[in-house]
């Protein structure tokens, strides 16, 4: 992994580790906690994808909007 690669991992741990602090710490609903959780995993998961070489999700939408000329709403 790179140390770009890391370094964004590194901040996403921390981000889930004060997220979870801050549920702990307020007793949030689960439905305000989880929503922050999602995009955390999401980010792993981007990570993960750039990782192994593959174009995440989200770019890969962008890229067929861009070839085929439909933007985000069509």
């Amino acid at each position: 992994m790179s140390r770009y690669l890391e370094e964004a991992a590194a901040l996403l741990r921390k981000a889930a580790e004060t997220h979870e602090e801050m549920v702990q710490k307020y007793i949030c609903t689960s439905g305000q906690a989880n929503e922050p959780r999602e995009r955390i995993a999401r980010g792993f998961a981007t990570l993960a994808a750039i990782d192994k070489g593959l174009l995440p999700a989200e770019m890969v939408q962008d890229v067929l909007h861009a070839v085929t000329g439909r933007n985000g709403g069509a």
